[in-house]
């Protein structure tokens, strides 16, 4: 009795030990598939703000754009004005210089 009693035990420790093992193999399993899980999900975010951070500064370019338009058109009427102005003022200055010239060869 003693002998069987010794051996139940023996086979109760097994199974216990061969119940923990599978339970720390499995463990280690769910482990592993939670962090893959983790990492994909991880991934998937990643790639998500990538892809509204690329969005917002596409979008902020576009508007940037749109406002420089005026500004350039501005600033190319008010230099044609400048060059105008430059013009007139430099033809004025020959016709000057020629008239002058003329006058002195003129009253020679």
């Amino acid at each position: 009795m003693a002998i069987e009693a010794i051996n139940e035990i023996k086979s109760a420790e097994e199974k216990a030990y061969e119940t923990i093992k599978n339970a720390q193999s499995e463990s280690n399993a769910i482990i592993k598939e939670a962090e893959a899980k983790a990492l994909d999900e991880y991934k998937k975010v990643l790639a998500e703000a990538k892809l509204q951070g690329k969005k917002i500064m596409d979008d902020a370019v576009e508007e940037a754009q749109k406002k420089t338009v005026p500004i350039l058109e501005k600033g190319g009427k008010e230099t044609d004005s400048i060059k105008n102005v430059l013009e007139e003022r430099f033809n004025k200055a020959v016709n000057l210089v020629i008239e002058r010239i003329v006058n002195v060869n003129g009253n020679s």
